[in-house]
């Protein structure tokens, strides 16, 4: 404690340690920039070409950026946790994390944006889709309202992270009130868009929803937990210790609630032998019909339940080593599990029997990564000047 005291408050140290911050920020920069450009030239290729350079079809016509899409709409949804603690369980140790929180939830409503957008072959017809300007088919249509509860959940974040610090005065607790529902409206929509498909056996579950809205829990305060430790390193204490051990709690809980979920699913699919099953069983026990994505949801089972082992022993959580490779393999094996290993063996097999393949192509992967790019860019812009504010 002396240590970090000293290092806190000696100029020298408190100036040298900016100056690395600073030209490690400026070379990540430039490396996502790099990112950035990559995906565009993919996007490019693909506009010219169409969709029939991706590894889509007619019996697979999500992918990897409606898998995407998926994540980052949990990862928005997060923020839930830190507002909801602070206005109505009057944490006020944790008011300093809610402009991140909004900042984060912000890129991710804009991240999973472009994915859609990505996943149009034609992306000018996009209008369509606009309230006021095209047909919705509101209400009838689940695609309308997320489309709705995204749009409005990205505009009250951004007036919120534009008017953070001014005297909202009366408005400031109904517009936690409206963040809280709408973010929890955006994942459950986005559930109910999967779970609406009858003859898509591995959605069609109530319980999908509460599932996604638990893991959305698990996935965004590892990476806040992963967001705040970095913000630490330009901004000494920024957030003290009662933050991680909140959020810490937060992903443990979820994690193990996660898992009960997903096990609570596994045995209405796997117990009865019926016919709604054979695509649990396909992915689950695929290796007898050479299912590639068996190993894939494997691994991002184990990687998940390895991450819940670290976070379940209290000396691990507490030690932040520990805690931040926990948070690494819990984002990995919810992205892993909820993106491509929910949505792929959803369409397969189809309403018709088949099994139909799926793989990403170079260029899906160069857009996707170049839209993670541009999401991370923005996010530490934001970061970089809320270190700037702090230090000043």
């Amino acid at each position: 404690m002396r240590q970090t005291q000293e290092e806190h408050h000696s100029p020298l140290l408190h100036r040298t340690r900016g100056q690395s911050v600073g030209w490690l920020s400026g070379l990540w920069m430039f490396f996502l920039g790099g990112g950035v450009v990559w995906g565009l030239a993919g996007y490019h290729q693909q506009l010219s070409h169409g969709l029939a350079i991706t590894g889509l079809s007619d019996q697979v016509p999500w992918g990897l950026y409606i898998a995407n899409f998926v994540f980052l709409v949990g990862i928005a949804a997060s923020a839930v946790i830190l507002v909801a603690a602070v206005q109505w369980f009057h944490r006020s140790d944790l008011s300093p994390t809610l402009l991140p929180a909004k900042i984060l939830a912000m890129t991710a409503v804009f991240m999973s944006l472009l994915f859609v957008l990505a996943d149009l072959g034609h992306p000018e017809r996009i209008w369509h889709a606009l309230p006021l300007l095209g047909s919705l088919n509101f209400p009838t249509s689940i695609l309308a309202w997320d489309i709705l509860v995204l749009s409005a959940y990205l505009l009250l974040n951004m007036g919120q992270v534009a008017f953070h610090g001014e005297k909202m005065g009366r408005f400031s607790r109904p517009g936690a009130v409206i963040a809280i529902l709408l973010g929890l409206s955006i994942h459950t929509v986005t559930a109910f868009m999967l779970a609406g498909n009858p003859s898509r056996p591995l959605w069609y579950s109530a319980i999908l929803a509460p599932r996604f809205i638990v893991s959305a829990f698990a996935a965004g305060s590892a990476l806040m937990i992963l967001l705040f430790r970095l913000i630490n390193r330009s901004s000494p204490g920024a957030f003290q210790a009662p933050v991680f051990r909140y959020l810490a709690q937060v992903l443990t809980t979820s994690l193990w609630v996660h898992l009960f979920f997903l096990g609570a699913e596994l045995y209405s699919h796997g117990y009865p032998s019926a016919e709604h099953a054979r695509a649990a069983r396909h992915l689950y026990l695929g290796w007898m019909e050479h299912n590639p994505w068996t190993l894939w949801i494997y691994t991002g089972l184990s990687l998940t339940l390895l991450a819940t082992t670290i976070m379940t022993h209290s000396r691990s959580r507490a030690n932040p080593r520990w805690q931040g490779v926990a948070c690494l393999l819990a984002l990995v094996g919810l992205w892993m599990e909820k993106g491509l290993g929910l949505v792929i063996p959803g369409l397969s097999p189809t309403p018709l029997g088949e099994l139909a393949s799926y793989v990403p192509t170079l260029t899906e992967v160069r857009i996707a990564l170049g839209i993670w790019a541009l999401g991370a860019m923005v996010l530490t812009g934001f970061m970089m000047k809320m270190a700037i504010n702090n230090n000043q």
